[in-house]
């Protein structure tokens, strides 16, 4: 059944797939296999003194990731799935995303954006919405809709690092101030006061209160806690009268559609294997160290 929240591509798509119920644009043997593996992950899900060292709920959001693009590689010559596909292939040529030293954006943050957070029609459908809503119209198990819901509505976030007790990592996120125990599957640690922009989710494991930092964590080294507030506050007022709504379509969306990984690629510092680290802010262009070489790349794709 398609829902009324259901894009007008999503429902193209499975309109499309009811007329050509033998040709279904989904194949229903895919789905039904990738429910059993959410299902056998769950399951199998360590208690949490052990998740530390498992991160059970990380391999579900993994997989279903995986699945999503999956998907959309078999899918890609779906015409309704065009300007969704075209432009993750163009980001993903101009910004190489293999992580460091090859390119600062890494391949979590690259993902996360072209699945999740790359949006186009009136509706500002994501390629993970639409197979969302196709995945509800195919009876999907609730435990898989359920991880593949929190990925599509997930977003960046501005953490403070608030420290470490038991393996546990506290951030409390700067635009709202909820406060999260977390574990780092990436094996960063950190350092109390840092500045992360990192993507942090709920464990989908019942057992565990862990939220999970899934994303290869953005540590900015400059300015700190003081010099983000100030973004914040002069930038939030632009987007929307409530600032909660404001910080989440800011972190979402940003302010243009490569707006985060362009701040990534200019504001590279330096790397160790589980950490990225960045210095600058979005608005000033001269506190990003790469913030030049952006606009020579910019001028030679673009020459007047």
């Amino acid at each position: 059944m398609m829902s009324q929240k259901d894009g007008p591509i999503a429902r193209k798509i499975i309109a499309a797939g009811r007329k050509q119920h033998r040709q279904q644009v989904v194949d229903l043997s895919t789905l039904r296999q990738a429910r059993d593996e959410m299902r056998r992950i769950i399951d199998q899900s360590f208690p949490p003194s052990e998740i530390g060292e498992t991160f059970p709920g990380f391999a579900a959001y993994i997989y279903v990731t995986n699945w999503v693009l999956g998907l959309v590689e078999a899918a890609q010559d779906v015409r309704e799935l065009g300007r969704h596909v075209d432009r993750m292939a163009k980001a993903e040529e101009d910004y190489m995303p293999e992580g460091p030293p090859m390119s600062p954006i890494t391949r979590s943050m690259f993902y996360a954006w072209s699945l999740w957070d790359l949006t186009v029609g009136v509706k500002r459908e994501s390629l993970g919405s639409i197979l969302l809503a196709i995945s509800r119209s195919q009876g999907m198990d609730p435990v898989f809709l359920g991880v593949l819901e929190t990925l599509v509505e997930s977003r960046l976030g501005l953490h403070v690092h608030e420290g470490v007790t038991s393996g546990r990592i506290a951030l409390r996120e700067l635009g709202t101030g909820e406060l999260r125990e977390c574990v780092c599957p990436a094996g960063y640690d950190g350092n109390r006061g840092e500045v992360w922009l990192a993507r942090v989710l709920p464990s989908p494991v019942v057992a565990s209160r862990d939220s999970i930092v899934v994303t290869t964590p953005y540590v900015i080294q400059n300015p700190g806690i003081a010099g983000w507030q100030a973004y914040l506050d002069r930038t939030l007022a632009k987007l929307a009268t409530d600032p909660t709504t404001a910080y989440t379509r800011l972190m979402k969306h940003g302010l243009d559609e490569r707006f985060w990984l362009e701040y990534v690629f200019e504001a590279y510092a330096s790397h160790r294997t589980e950490a990225v680290f960045l210095m600058g802010l979005p608005d000033i262009a001269e506190s990003r160290p790469h913030a030049s070489a952006s606009q020579a790349r910019g001028d030679e794709l673009h020459p007047g």
